[in-house]
């Protein structure tokens, strides 16, 4: 896989955009795999250290996904 390399000139906020994607992309995997665990919304929205509604997001997906 392709990644962008963060340049010296891109400044701090370029890497702080990055690291906002990453940890978005981490929390999504949790709730993901907390799903699959058995975990209820709540038990993962505590975990996950995010709002339900982001919680709510994902989890929908996946219960469509399962139909």
């Amino acid at each position: 896989m392709a990644t962008k390399k963060v340049k010296k000139n891109d400044g701090p906020d370029a890497v702080a955009k990055k690291l906002d994607s990453i940890l978005e992309a981490l929390q999504s995997l949790l709730i993901v795999q907390g799903h699959g665990a058995g975990l209820t919304r709540a038990q993962v929205r505590a975990l996950a250290k995010v709002a339900d509604a982001r919680v709510g997001k994902v989890w929908k997906q996946l219960e469509a996904a399962e139909e």
